[in-house]
């Protein structure tokens, strides 16, 4: 099987939808009373109870099928579209070692973590910018001196459009992935895209 996959109509799409057509519907409905009775009364009064119990029967049933897979297109989750198990270096460790973890995993970004408090994000771009880019010595230079923090994270239940309005509004490429606040993964710009896409 591929990924698990899955999107969810928004509440309010469903209402609007539900008011939209029984406008509709109402109407008509309205119109065969008063065609058949020639009462106008009777007609309004149905109408009235037709809006007020169709409209909530209605919006419970479109709220209902948006659990159903059967016959919709779909995108993929934060969760199958992530990278998973992250890798962690401590802050203590050198650039060099935390390059190295990035070549042996073939990874561009390693999370700084000690114990279990998660420090902040090394990724590539921050090697070449704070470390190449000034001639420093990797060896000699610490994980905790060149890394970006805040670690900034997105729920695995977020959709992956709000995972990309994050990144947009921090102006970064890559967020780690939490659930019940562990960290689980991380989703890259890309790997979004390509998800949507």
């Amino acid at each position: 099987m591929g990924q698990m996959k899955e999107i969810l109509e928004e509440k309010k799409r469903s209402l609007f939808k539900a008011v939209s057509w029984r406008a509709v519907a109402t109407t008509t409905t309205v119109s065969l009373v008063y065609v058949f009775s020639g009462k106008l009364e009777l007609a309004t009064g149905i109408g009235v109870g037709d809006v007020v119990l169709k409209l909530m029967f209605y919006y419970l049933h479109e709220r209902g099928w948006n659990h159903i897979t059967f016959g919709r297109s779909v995108v993929a989750t934060i969760k199958s579209a992530m990278r998973r198990t992250p890798v962690t270096a401590p802050p203590s460790d050198s650039v060099s070692n935390v390059v190295e973890k990035m070549i042996h995993f073939d990874i561009g970004a390693v999370i700084v973590a000690e114990d279990s408090t998660l420090r902040g994000l090394i990724t590539e771009k921050d090697v070449l910018e704070k470390v190449v880019a000034y001639r420093k010595d990797p060896a000699k230079t610490l994980a905790k001196d060149i890394m970006s923090s805040p670690l900034i994270t997105v729920d695995h239940n977020n959709s992956l459009t709000h995972a990309l309005e994050i990144m947009r509004e921090k102006k970064i490429r890559r967020l780690a992935v939490t659930q019940n606040q562990k960290v689980i993964g991380i989703i890259t710009q890309r790997r979004a895209l390509e998800a949507l896409v």
